[in-house]
């Protein structure tokens, strides 16, 4: 029950509480009253309306019990939710080459994947070419390239700054060999 309807019932109640108590109040000495065409006893109208109300009330304490029966039902059901999953993925092992007795329990045979050559071979493709795009290398890729200095690839002694007569030079970085392959695309880090 809403929030809403609790209060149009609680104000339907106190209407009807009110008219009890201002028919017992003004025309209890009444020996009957006219209503709608009926002739009734003002006892007969303080009745209607105190059915009503049990009425009401009858209907706020089957909704609060509603309630309370779906909530203990929803724990319920969270609490044994993993020993009920565990016994049917048993049952559809013991029983996956026998589907009548699957249906016995109320459950069908797992269903298998199945994937064709050419959605492999598109997966595949798609891969490759992900992979060439973002410019990304395996371990073993990785492993192949070595950087150079510039001192090695001349073939002349590295020079220090310890001698008096030659300047002294700065390292060159060393830099790795690049492969060959498609630029990076712009905004993207080469190597992940």
């Amino acid at each position: 029950m809403t929030l809403k309807d609790q209060g149009t019932r609680t104000s339907k109640q106190a209407a009807d509480q009110k008219l009890i108590d201002g028919t017992q109040q003004y025309l209890s000495q009444q020996a009957s009253l006219t209503v709608g065409g009926a002739t009734y006893t003002p006892a007969q109208i303080v009745q209607i309306f105190t059915d009503r109300i049990a009425s009401n009330k009858a209907v706020e304490t089957a909704t609060a019990q509603k309630t309370a029966a779906i909530k203990a039902d929803r724990d319920k059901r969270a609490a044994t939710a993993p020993v009920a999953k565990a016994y049917r993925r048993m049952l559809e092992g013991m029983y996956s080459e026998s589907p009548d007795t699957l249906a016995a329990f109320g459950l069908a045979p797992p269903k298998v994947a199945t994937k064709t050559v050419a959605v492999k071979n598109d997966a595949v493709a798609k891969s490759l070419a992900t992979r060439a795009a973002r410019h990304t290398m395996g371990p073993k890729e990785k492993a192949k390239i070595h950087g150079t200095s510039a001192s090695a690839s001349t073939g002349s002694p590295a020079t220090t700054g310890d001698s008096p007569t030659a300047p002294a030079t700065p390292a060159t970085p060393v830099t790795p060999a690049t492969t060959a392959g498609p630029a990076p695309a712009q905004g993207t880090t080469p190597g992940r």
